[in-house]
């Protein structure tokens, strides 16, 4: 209960920071980040001195019983009541916000032809830096992960599907405790490992073969992610110097993390490495991103970012070569930024 006083507080913070009056959320996401429920349906209404919940009927009870710090008020139609609660409190609420980035495009259409400003970050700056409870959910995530691998390995053979890994690898995990994959999991046997992002398949594995499992698990509401590639079979000698460039690429990025470091040089740091061998037109997407309550968050890591790690932030390190019509090579560790170095988490 503590830790959600605290993020509220946070919040209330930036609204004074920013000059607004209150901020409206209804994305399950924010509403559990700041409440610790974690249902579909409920609207928040957080102004700089007071927050409500919008409660559907059939929710309000349970909602009560968990969020007995946040006033909560029963409707079958929470916009409508937020609404109603902004024009009643409008002589201390005359400037509410919306994220854009949280809303669908019709829920954002609602609030902003009802006067409502559009207003992002605001509950994305809170979930920067993990501490208490969330290290020790997405540790136990990233420890699932990571486990799940070792013994799902050595049942990796020829004659089995893609698919059929993945199910597996799933089912490891989530006998392990996580609730479920932290996104679709892929398993690419081949020249599908050359697909960043393959939709895991019906194919069957073959001896000699490339095999690149990207996948993750949530635990408590939080993800982990890791790739891991291998050679099933006798590698050649295409594929073990590509492999030992993307291992030097991520082991020399990796070494670089640390708290007020510039997410754009880490991309640098893995990019220039991936370059120097002549590979880097082969690199075709960003080092890494941040990893928490969604798969992908921020910080980014890629030529572009603004973002400077600080300690406490969770992100992936994942350089890759990808060679069109022969295999891939990516390998992706999610790690915690720390003051003065890093800590690998899905070892």
């Amino acid at each position: 209960m503590k830790i959600y006083k605290e993020r509220i507080k946070e919040l209330q913070y930036s609204l004074k920071k920013e000059k607004l009056d209150a901020v409206v959320i209804n994305r399950v996401l924010e509403t559990g980040f700041l409440t610790g429920f974690y249902l579909s349906g409920c609207v928040l209404l957080v102004s700089k001195t007071n927050i409500c919940a919008f409660v559907p009927k059939m929710l309000f009870e349970h909602f009560k019983s968990k969020v007995s710090f946040v006033e909560a008020v029963s409707s079958n139609d929470m916009k409508s009541a937020v609404l109603a609660e902004i024009k009643k409190s409008k002589f201390k609420i005359k400037k509410t916000a919306f994220q854009p980035e949280t809303e669908t495009y019709i829920n954002g259409m609602f609030w902003k032809t009802r006067g409502l400003i559009e207003k992002t970050g605001l509950t994305a700056s809170l979930r920067l830096v993990k501490k208490g409870a969330e290290l020790k959910a997405i540790r136990k995530s990233c420890h699932i992960a990571a486990e799940a691998f070792a013994i799902i390995k050595p049942r990796i053979k020829t004659g089995r599907t893609e698919i059929s890994i993945a199910r597996e690898l799933e089912g490891i995990m989530q006998s392990m405790g996580a609730t479920g994959p932290s996104f679709d999991t892929i398993v690419a046997f081949g020249a599908n490992s050359a697909r960043p992002h393959h939709e895991t398949s019906m194919r069957v594995l073959k001896k000699n073969e490339a095999i690149l499992i990207d996948y993750g698990c949530v635990y408590d509401f939080y993800c982990s992610d890791r790739t891991k590639t291998f050679f099933y079979g006798k590698a050649g000698a295409e594929f073990k110097k590509v492999y030992s460039i993307v291992e030097a690429s991520q082991k020399k990025a990796i070494k670089a993390l640390k708290s007020g470091t510039k997410a754009s040089f880490i991309d640098k740091i893995a990019r220039d490495v991936i370059m120097d061998k002549g590979y880097g037109q082969y690199f075709v997407h960003g080092t890494g991103h941040g990893v928490g309550l969604e798969i992908h968050e921020a910080p980014t890591v890629n030529s572009k970012s603004k973002d400077i790690l600080k300690e406490g932030m969770i992100l992936t390190v994942e350089p890759g070569i990808y060679l069109n019509g022969k295999f891939g090579v990516r390998i992706e560790d999610t790690l915690l930024v720390k003051k003065k170095g890093y800590e690998i988490l899905t070892k």
